[in-house]
């Protein structure tokens, strides 16, 4: 679900070594990556795991081939499709996505190693299909609202503790003349982590993982209930007048200039919102409510998957000894930490306030939902965004959409089973 800027292609040989020569005998690994392990605050991760392993490991020549998000996807697919010019690893979210390449034999299995590597049961998770291990999730992430606690307290609003809650903040919000949501629809994903939270809110984690094994659908009556609200708060203006035209970047300068007042989004931007140099707003991180009346997901329910992975393809047969050390690398306490992000390894600990309150509401987790934009086939994922945002717009038959999309779930993966 989350994404990142795009940058130009940067291959970094990660050597003092320039003479390739003396490469020779070295073993090579290549990884495809999203960030450039520069400077950038951003990209603190990137830096502490290259020159990490670096210079643990002077005798493996490192590759790092710096894409950003969506040309890193692209990339991916093409490659996968081919069967051939992939690298050894490549940054990745898991799920079915991940499994998906997986069961076309394009990946390797390291069940092995990966014993050797501390990672929490829900990051285990995100890189496990079909009982295989073929990566690790260093880093996780979990959806919440980000409140701006400075609106709040000049507005003498306290968060909400139910969905319906939500009204009434929002209402006084507007009546002020303050967006009550950022969102950044306009890039489509942004918008699907509070329908994700709104659906489990109505229906339970049964709602969705009913219609992913195809014992549901997906226009049954939570996601129809959810949509509905989206909608209905979407014509209240609660995401500004003109939402469609909202970029996810729009959204946090939103934030950070105090024009909006919450935003729900990943816990990513924990650092970011946290940043002095970003913004002089004091803000907050909460986890969703559960509904007042008519409810069935409790606010233990989180949404949340892997925020920087990496997955292991066949192109690594052979290297599974330098595949295993990068891996380790990747998941080390100091590596980890260095990131300032909630952390899929035990017993990090990092000092940012923001990413502090984020992993307490990782531990209240009774539930964690992975993103749909990445559990789900690729082949539904895409339509799954356009439906969400098609949510935006005040004509909407949100049921309709629902069964347009749940149309175009069952020629891709069969019927709901009777």
């Amino acid at each position: 679900m989350k994404k990142r800027s795009i940058f130009t292609l940067a291959v970094f040989a990660l050597s003092l070594l320039s003479a390739s020569s003396i490469y020779a005998d070295k073993a090579k690994l290549t990884v495809w990556g999203i960030d450039i392990p520069d400077d950038d605050p951003n990209h603190t991760y990137a830096k502490a795991l290259v020159t990490t392993f670096q210079a643990k490991y002077p005798d493996i020549q490192l590759d790092w081939v710096a894409l950003g998000n969506d040309p890193l996807k692209d990339k991916v697919k093409v490659t996968m499709a081919s069967g051939s010019g992939l690298p050894d690893v490549m940054q990745g979210w898991g799920g079915s996505v991940m499994g998906g390449y997986a069961d076309a034999g394009q990946l390797l299995d390291i069940s092995a190693a990966a014993k050797n590597i501390p990672i929490s049961p829900a990051a285990a998770s995100a890189m496990t299909w079909k009982g295989k291990v073929y990566g690790v999730a260093p880093i996780f992430a979990v959806a919440g609202v980000f409140v701006n606690d400075g609106i709040f307290k000049a507005n003498n609003l306290t968060y909400p503790t139910t969905v319906e809650g939500f009204e009434a903040v929002c209402n006084t919000l507007l009546a002020k003349g303050i967006q009550p949501f950022a969102c950044g629809v306009k890039d489509k994903w942004p918008a699907l982590a509070l329908y994700m939270y709104l659906t489990d809110r109505y229906g339970g984690t049964a709602a969705f993982v009913n219609a992913a094994t195809r014992k549901g659908s997906f226009d049954a009556d939570p996601f129809v209930k959810a949509a509905q609200v989206y909608q209905k708060w979407v014509k209240a203006g609660y995401f500004g007048a003109t939402p469609l035209g909202e970029a996810y970047g729009d959204a946090q300068q939103l934030m950070a200039t105090g024009k909006a007042a919450m935003h729900l989004t990943g816990s990513w931007m924990c650092g970011t919102y946290d940043s002095k140099d970003f913004t002089d707003q004091t803000i907050s991180f909460h986890a969703f409510p559960a509904l007042k009346t008519g409810g069935v997901g409790p606010a233990t329910d989180i949404m949340g998957m892997t925020d920087i992975g990496f997955i292991v393809t066949k192109a690594a047969k052979g290297k599974e000894d330098a595949v295993a050390k990068f891996l380790a690398v990747a998941a080390s306490p100091e590596v980890v930490a260095a990131s300032g992000r909630l952390s899929g390894v035990p017993k990090v600990t990092v000092k940012d306030a923001l990413v502090q309150q984020a992993a307490g509401v990782f531990a209240t987790a009774k539930n964690v939902t992975f993103w749909w934009d990445q559990d789900l086939p690729p082949a539904v994922t895409s339509p799954l965004n356009d439906t969400i945002q098609s949510f935006f717009q005040p004509d909407t038959d949100v049921k309709k959409a629902l069964t347009a999309y749940e149309a175009t779930v069952t020629d891709a993966m069969g019927p709901v089973k009777k």
